[in-house]
């Protein structure tokens, strides 16, 4: 049985030692990776942000596939379905953290990313990418258009685990602890910007960059 691998970054999408981890993970020379992002005016000129640790492991650039709807929103999604087939190694970019989840919790999305996770494929996601992995999405106040936290059905690669990213620099302690009274869910994980909770199997496994994961059980706080 293929080991099952999850990066969840906390913010700063440039972190080294995750993204080499990554890169390795998913075949360094050999592997051909999907970004999924959402738009942006100039989108492209933050893209090596994602890939420039990729290109230093030896990942072919033009084996790095950028899946990312037009300024209206639309998304080939024949195309990026099978972009997502033939990839070694999948990577949720950061941004609006609602459009993500609008775009990338649906089909043909969830279920082929699923698959893909439970085939051994790595998948790593950043800030918004990171939130929308669990089979429950909590949305911190600071993360929202309405200036309020929100839940909604997420991808679904982890059970009754919560996310938060940007945690230290949000303060987003009491959301986090909120949101699993909310939705009894029994553990947490506040991902600073520049680390990353690495997971296998579902299990934390090691955390990696300069800032602190820290892990909350319902419960344990007042």
């Amino acid at each position: 049985m293929q080991t099952r691998k999850l990066y969840l970054l906390g913010g700063n999408t440039s972190q080294e030692e995750a993204n080499v981890h990554f890169a390795r993970a998913a075949g360094g020379q050999k592997a051909h990776l999907a970004l999924l992002i959402v738009y942006r005016e100039g989108w492209e000129e933050f893209l090596p942000r994602y890939t420039s640790h990729w290109i230093t492991q030896g990942v072919n650039e033009k084996s790095i596939s950028v899946i990312v709807p037009d300024e209206t929103g639309n998304l080939d999604t024949e195309k990026a379905a099978d972009i997502i087939q033939n990839a070694t190694g999948i990577f949720i970019g950061g941004g609006h953290s609602e459009t993500y989840h609008a775009l990338y919790t649906q089909q043909p999305f969830k279920q082929l990313l699923k698959e893909k996770y439970r085939a051994g494929i790595p998948l790593a996601g950043n800030s918004a990418g990171a939130l929308i992995m669990p089979e429950t999405v909590l949305l911190s106040p600071h993360d929202t258009d309405h200036q309020l936290a929100w839940s909604g059905p997420g991808i679904g690669l982890l059970q009754n685990q919560l996310i938060s990213v940007h945690f230290s620099q949000w303060q987003d302690e009491p959301n986090l602890i909120a949101g699993l009274i909310r939705h009894d869910i029994p553990i947490g994980y506040g991902i600073d910007e520049d680390a990353c909770l690495y997971l296998e199997n579902e299990q934390p496994t090691a955390s990696f960059g300069n800032e602190q994961v820290k892990r909350i059980e319902k419960g344990t706080h007042s």
